[in-house]
């Protein structure tokens, strides 16, 4: 499943566009493209040519929502109220500086924390981060960010995911 536009790039057959709000059973699965604040390229001269967004995935062990890239913006709470409780937010906290150029693509930690609070989201599964450096924050700042956001609202330490780069985590 892909944002319409995308399955010609894939040359594989069977591939299913998707556009915003629309949905995709597969078995027991229900995949719904939601959109996010980003823009596509994949070549210079193709900017915006297809679409971009995030997934719901809808499965008999509860639902989890893949943001992708994304900026900050009001449709976290749109998400959140047109597809229903969200079991599994996972948010990208990194590669947000500086801000003056990041911030209408990439979300920071306190945004990624303020998004899962839009989205109504039982927990949060922080993404995006520590693998490599993109952009100008240490390597180690965003899930540090994320930690001291979270214990000065004290909001639940259960809610929160912040795996090491590689490391598995049972849903």
């Amino acid at each position: 499943m892909v944002p319409l536009g995308n399955a010609s790039r894939l040359g594989k057959p069977h591939v299913v566009e998707l556009d915003w709000w629309q949905t995709h059973a597969v078995g027991e699965l229900a995949i719904t493209l939601v959109p996010a604040r980003h823009w596509s390229m994949r070549m210079p001269w193709n900017r915006n040519d297809t679409l971009w967004g995030g997934y719901v995935v809808r499965a008999p062990e509860g639902v989890a929502y893949h943001s992708g890239d994304t900026a900050w913006g009001e449709h976290f709470a749109e998400i959140g109220a047109r597809t229903g409780p969200i079991d599994w937010a996972m948010l990208p906290i990194g590669g947000y500086a500086p801000r003056w150029f990041m911030a209408p693509q990439h979300i920071d930690p306190v945004e990624a924390a303020e998004a899962w609070q839009a989205l109504g989201a039982r927990e949060l599964f922080a993404m995006h981060w520590g693998t490599f450096r993109l952009t100008d924050e240490a390597i180690g700042e965003p899930p540090a960010r994320l930690r001291a956001y979270w214990a000065e609202r004290r909001l639940d330490a259960a809610r929160l995911w912040i795996a090491d780069p590689g490391e598995p985590r049972p849903l």
